[in-house]
């Protein structure tokens, strides 16, 4: 096989044939993958994903090989996925579309490109080191056992919750955790707030885990036990629940009051 790489933009088929390549290309993943059409959708939709950028990613002969997601904010690129089918692995094909990732974010004069790896995953760990990519920080998850009903949180619009979440976020949160994510969203998610507008939250309490996508404090109303009564409180607008948040957290960012919570 030759250094090259043959692609075809995603922005040229049709979303069903991108999932059915997505889910081809992530058999056997070291954490089980399967995307529907409506949660790619969504995927797109809130992580920024620039399917003109994003590519199917083909052999030699044109045969597909596998699907390398890109996402994009601002001057900064995302390498949101990139799975290849079994039978191509081994190639060096993931090294390649990594290469050309890159020279594409230079030629758009992107500063940044930025991934997230299972930790696990040694060997695209070691495809990324390769391509000069260097560890920066952890991101983690964390759970919480059902609870009892409580008051104290209002719902609100996504809107208003969206609002106190942008100007109290702390400044450099992990692509899939800032509340941009939900910026014009069309899911069906839970936003709540405080009576006095100083904490908000988001939630997506569809599933029979309920997910706390978003929390915030504004500042002046920090170390005041503003917190922990609001997270008591949503906590309970999903009584008898287990609750989660996905491993998508940076680790320092506020574990003390999570671990408290």
């Amino acid at each position: 096989m030759s250094q090259n790489i043959r692609t075809v933009s995603l922005a040229d088929m049709s979303l069903r044939e991108a999932c059915d390549m997505f889910n081809q290309s992530y058999q056997h993943y070291i954490v089980p993958i399967t995307f529907d059409l409506p949660m790619l959708t969504r995927r797109i939709q809130a992580e920024d994903i620039d399917l003109i950028s994003s590519r199917l990613l083909q052999d030699d002969a044109g045969a597909p090989a596998g699907i390398m997601l890109i996402a994009r904010r601002g001057r900064i690129s995302r390498l949101a996925g990139l799975g290849i089918i079994p039978e191509r692995r081994g190639a060096g094909m993931g090294s390649r579309a990594v290469a050309l990732a890159i020279a594409e974010a230079r030629a758009r004069a992107d500063t940044h490109m930025i991934l997230e790896v299972i930790e696990t995953n040694t060997v695209a760990i070691s495809t990324y080191s390769r391509a000069g990519f260097v560890s920066r920080r952890r991101l983690v998850g964390y759970t919480h056992d059902p609870v009892q009903a409580e008051d104290g949180a209002v719902a609100c619009s996504i809107d208003h919750a969206l609002a106190l979440l942008m100007s109290a976020y702390p400044s450099d949160p992990s692509w899939q955790f800032s509340p941009v994510c939900f910026a014009g969203t069309s899911a069906s998610y839970d936003a709540f707030r405080t009576e006095d507008n100083s904490a908000a939250a988001l939630v997506d309490g569809t599933g029979a885990t309920a997910r706390l996508l978003a929390f915030a404090v504004t500042p002046t109303e920090r170390r005041k036990a503003v917190g922990r009564r609001f997270m008591k409180a949503l906590l309970g607008r999903f009584p008898n629940k287990p609750w989660a948040i996905s491993a998508a957290m940076p680790e320092n960012q506020a574990a003390a009051f999570l671990t408290a919570t």
